[in-house]
């Protein structure tokens, strides 16, 4: 973290809380002790800060309750970049915590299905941006380590519960009218697009710094190489194909363009940043997982469902399955989708999986964002050079943090597998 992320701010205040200590314990009398800390380590969340929030409260009848919550807060604007606060993030995630997942839940409650999406939320009394969170730990939920990626099990468990969410959007599409505007855009807002585009073709230059790395295999490559006899391994035609220099100085308009809303296109409101930190298991005693709730809902954001799925499978799912396996998750997911469209009533044709799969390869851009942006991230070991300065940044610290980014051995041979992949489905071509 920079050295100003530990600071606890000021109006953090236990007195701020005792409502929400009432909601929470009917019986609350007092508070006992208070205590906020940092809830994450350097290199595990990024555009904001997530702290947790001990209590220990005495209650009416002279017991004591402990509580704990989870608070997620801004940066300093000092060190926030400009562009960042027109992603709205705060408001986005409020909205979907009180208003969006409520609703989507009472949906399935009134065709008798039972199905939770997202933790409780409370607000404090004040002017400050936060959301507030019940903390899930206490159910038992946790997090995957993101350097080992989900396996197979827990990737069908992600899988099932975005294709509950997915469907319950487009039911309510269908019943109230398209989002409001704020659930439209998600990052490709115009007012933050020069900070996407940066960090694009940050990424970009790290890419190339490190993808001649990429040696040899080139056995794999004999269709590519046929039709350009120059190029003779690996690197060479990923950089010949992919990632020239004027692929990503244009790939944030290309990015934009590509992605605009389809309205003749089945739709979905996408969680927008579903990898392996924004979703939480619980377990059952005998190891097996018994529910998944996704977390961190800041960057949502209407279109196809193409959108999240590349997201997931790319960024988080294990090396061994992440090719071999994707068309069986695209289909797993896509049963789960037809089941509940079809339990919500949806009145629409239902999508086929080969509409599906068509999505899959005209957004193929897609996949570049957790390839190039948010895989890095996952695969990096802990380091005290993690923060939003170092990723978005220009200081020298920022350039020594990418290095080892993009350097990372672990996230090469990803890029050994996903690029000729993704070159031979067409989905890069622009």
């Amino acid at each position: 973290m920079s050295r100003h992320s530990n600071v606890i701010p000021k109006w953090i205040k236990v007195e701020l809380f005792e409502e929400i200590f009432r909601q929470t314990q009917p019986k609350y009398q007092s508070t006992k002790n208070f205590k906020v800390y940092h809830a994450l380590a350097p290199g595990e969340n990024y555009a904001t800060v997530m702290l947790k929030v001990e209590a220990e409260v005495m209650l009416k009848d002279g017991s004591i309750d402990d509580l704990s919550y989870m608070l997620k807060i801004s940066h300093s604007w000092e060190h926030l970049p400009e562009h960042f606060k027109h992603f709205n993030v705060f408001d986005v995630e409020n909205g979907v915590y009180k208003e969006i997942a409520p609703e989507f839940e009472r949906m399935y409650a009134k065709v008798g299905r039972k199905v939770c999406f997202t933790a409780k939320s409370y607000t404090l009394a004040t002017q400050e941006e936060h959301v507030l969170l019940e903390d899930l730990g206490r159910y038992g939920f946790k997090n995957v380590k993101r350097q080992d990626c989900l396996d197979l099990e827990h990737l069908k468990n992600a899988l099932e519960k975005l294709a509950q969410w997915h469907a319950a959007s487009a039911v309510m599409v269908e019943q109230k009218g398209i989002f409001d505007m704020k659930y439209q855009r998600g990052m490709l807002n115009e007012g933050g697009k020069e900070l996407l585009r940066t960090m694009l073709d940050d990424s970009g230059r790290y890419l190339l710094k490190n993808i001649t790395k990429l040696e040899g295999h080139e056995e794999y490559y004999d269709e590519v190489v046929k039709s350009n006899n120059l190029l003779k391994n690996i690197y060479q035609i990923i950089i010949f194909l992919v990632f020239q220099q004027t692929f990503f100085s244009k790939f944030t308009d290309i990015f934009f363009e590509n992605a605009r809303v389809d309205p003749k296109e089945f739709n979905v409101l996408n969680h927008g940043d579903y990898w392996s930190n924004n979703i939480m298991f619980q377990y059952a005693p005998d190891g097996s997982i018994k529910a998944t709730l996704p977390v961190d809902f800041q960057i949502t954001r209407y279109g196809s469902p193409a959108q999240d799925l590349m997201y997931l499978i790319f960024s988080s799912a294990r090396l061994d399955i992440k090719i071999s396996k994707f068309d069986y998750l695209i289909k797993f997911y896509h049963q789960n989708l037809i089941e509940n469209l079809i339990i919500l009533n949806y009145p629409q044709p239902l999508p086929t999986l080969r509409e599906l799969h068509q999505t899959l390869i005209k957004y193929g851009l897609w996949a570049m964002v957790p390839i190039a942006v948010t895989l890095p991230i996952v695969l990096c070991e802990p380091s005290e050079k993690a923060s939003l300065d170092s990723l978005v940044g220009l200081t020298d610290n920022s350039q020594e943090f990418k290095n080892l980014l993009y350097s990372n051995e672990i996230f090469l041979k990803h890029l050994k597998l996903i690029l000729p992949w993704l070159l031979y489905r067409g989905a890069l071509e622009y």
